[in-house]
This record gives C-alpha cells, sequence and structure tokens, in this order.
C-alpha cells in the first residue's frame, strides 16, 4: 500500500505537514483583480496552493433554466445555474497569468479539469497535477481521458459509492494513470457535522490501498484537524477573502484569518502526532529524573542493619536505584550508615 504521493516539488507522505490548498474555485466572481488579491491573501495565510476551477458553462449545462439555491449574507439566493456558472467561468487567457503570478509568490496552482479541452489546458500550462472533481467521478469518457495525460491526479469521492470509486480508478488506472491520490469529501455545502464522516476517508485508504486526503466543505477547521491526525495528506477548503462578497460559495468558504488558523493547526496536528514507537521522547527521558523515585533510607539506619522493608522507601528525585531493585535489597546487610531519605548505592549493601 503506498501512502506517497509526489506533487510538483513536494513528496506528501505521513508524518509530513499535510499538503493545504486554498480553494478560490469560483469565488474570483469574474474579477481577475479579485483572483490576484485572493492569491496575495491565501499566500499570506501560509497554503501549500491556490486551486480554481475550469470549466465551460454550456459543456455541462445541458437545461438553461435549471435554477439553483445557495445562502449568501443571510438569505436564500435563486438563480438559473447556467447562467451563475457563466458569469463565473475562468477564462482561458487568466489560466497562464495567474499561474506564474501564484509561483511567483511561492505556492502551487492546481484547477479542477471538467471537460478533456480544460485537462488539456492545465497539461499545457504544467500544473503539478490534475483534479477531478467529485460529480466528475462517474464521468467514465474524461476519467479515460485524464488517464492518459500522464500526470499525477487528485479525485474527490463526494457522492460516490465503493462500486462507483472503484470504477473510476479502473478507469484511470487504464488509461495509464498509477499516481493517485484520493479526497474524502461531502458534496453537501455546507456539511453538517453529522455527515463530515471522517472514518470514510480512512476506508478509502485502506480498501484501495492509495494515499488520501479530505476535501472540507464543513463550518470551521475541526475537521480538517481531524482528519490530519487520522492520516490525510492532503487538506483543501474553500477560500474568501470575504464570506459577504456575492456568490454561490463565498458564506461556506474559510476567511483568510480561519485559513491561517487551519494552516498552523494542521502542521500543529503533525508535531503533536510524533512517532509511532512505544519510547519516551528526548524531553521525557530527561525528565525521569525529576519524577520518578529512587530507593532511600525511611529513617537513619546503623551500620550492619539487615534490610527490611520497614527501612526502606521510594521518593524523588529519580537519580538513584529505582523501585525495580527493591525487592533484591531485603535481606542484605548494610556496610556504612544512612541518613533518612539517603539514596542507596550498590556498593552499600552486602
Amino acid at each position: 500500500m503506498s501512502q506517497r504521493f509526489v506533487l510538483g516539488s513536494r513528496t506528501l507522505q505521513p508524518g509530513q505537514p499535510p499538503y493545504v490548498v486554498a480553494e478560490i474555485g469560483v469565488n474570483h466572481n469574474g474579477d481577475y483583480d479579485l483572483a490576484v488579491r485572493s492569491i496575495d491573501a491565501a499566500v499570506e495565510a501560509g497554503v501549500d496552493a491556490v486551486k480554481f476551477q475550469t470549466f465551460r458553462a454550456e459543456e455541462f449545462m445541458a437545461d438553461p433554466d435549471h435554477m439553483y439555491e445557495y445562502e449568501n449574507q443571510g438569505e436564500v439566493v435563486r438563480e438559473s445555474m447556467y447562467e451563475m456558472f457563466k458569469r463565473l467561468e475562468l477564462p482561458e487567457s487568466w489560466h497562464g497569468k495567474l499561474k506564474a503570478y501564484s509561483e511567483e509568490k511561492g505556492v502551487d496552482f492546481l484547477s479542477s479539469a471538467a471537460d478533456p479541452l480544460s485537462a488539456n489546458l492545465l497539461v499545457r500550462l504544467g500544473v503539478p497535477a490534475l483534479k477531478l472533481a467529485s460529480e466528475d467521478l462517474i464521468n467514465l469518457p474524461l476519467l479515460a481521458h485524464v488517464g492518459s495525460l500522464g500526470q499525477p491526479v487528485i479525485v474527490s469521492t463526494g457522492m460516490g459509492d465503493e462500486h462507483e470509486v472503484e470504477q473510476a480508478l479502473e478507469t484511470l488506472k487504464l488509461g495509464g494513470c498509477d499516481d493517485i491520490l484520493l479526497l474524502h469529501c461531502v458534496s453537501l455545502y455546507p456539511t453538517p457535522d453529522e455527515e463530515v464522516n471522517l472514518q470514510r476517508m480512512i476506508a478509502l485508504r485502506d480498501r484501495f490501498g492509495l494515499p488520501v486526503g479530505y476535501s472540507d466543505h464543513s463550518w470551521g477547521i475541526e475537521a480538517s484537524l481531524a482528519a490530519t491526525a487520522l492520516g490525510a495528506l492532503f487538506i483543501e477548503k474553500h477560500f474568501t477573502l470575504d464570506r459577504t462578497l456575492p456568490g454561490p460559495d463565498h458564506a461556506l468558504s474559510s476567511d483568510p484569518a480561519e485559513m491561517k488558523a487551519l494552516v498552523e493547526g494542521v502542521r500543529k496536528v503533525v508535531r503533536q502526532l510524533g512517532a509511532t514507537t512505544i519510547q519516551p521522547s528526548p524531553g521525557e527521558a530527561a525528565a525521569r529524573r525529576s519524577f520518578r523515585r529512587s530507593i532511600v533510607a525511611k529513617t537513619d539506619l546503623p551500620v550492619g542493619t539487615v534490610l527490611n522493608s520497614t527501612h526502606l522507601h521510594l521518593k524523588r528525585p529519580g537519580t538513584g536505584l529505582p523501585p525495580s531493585r527493591l525487592e533484591r535489597l531485603l535481606g542484605k546487610t548494610l556496610l556504612r550508615p544512612l541518613t533518612q531519605n539517603e539514596q542507596l548505592r550498590d556498593e552499600d549493601v552486602g
């Protein structure tokens, strides 16, 4: 079972902080300047990558009158899904500029590919991996095409059952793709706590033997921290400059302060996880001297005392003979006098 995933210059593996992605997605609102300012804020928050979405509304929307509801500024907004996505397309001409700007600022540029032409565009740009959104888990033609492009692939599994995940992986692998990372994802925006179901991420790892991560649509950062503790190598969360901006994803996204807390939090969790060996840490090993007990004289004891349990006691610090030696001292004769609370040494008895 491989638990490594190479993403550009980073190798994602257990024991390392997860790769954190600020999913700007459609939160650019069709405004290039907002997209750039969002990248700046994500960089300031300390993320490893920013991510957008590459799609063409006419490619995946058949019914221009299909309506979509979402919450914005405390109110329910209802609008044509086609018109909404058309307004939020990331123009092809922006891709190269945003990628170059992201890399200049020290973060990777990623985007979800919704169709073969979008995937081809991203490959031409040289993105470190291709991302497939949950809705395309069953899009076998797209999976087959992406699998043939020779790129690492990140697959969100929201709404999918075990058979659908298995079929998606088989399709990618038939195309020649072996470098795959699975993301546990719940396609509810936002995701209620009782539906976060982080155990599913572990089930994905164990069932398919692939590295895993978490695409977080819940409120707050707690689920991302918990996913890190459970072994997520990749954390993705929607990101906005301002939750009150108009649009379908702003209200449920992390703002800069929350994203910064998430980045710092997941790194802290990894430090706290430590090693899997049953050994004290270096700091703990040093603490033994202060916290553990040694064998001492319970009262003043003269030379020649034949030691019994009434003569000895266990007290800090742990710089003398350990408690495990107590039974072996009983019946021994003192070769020198001891004062109360004085530690015994091996040479004190015969």
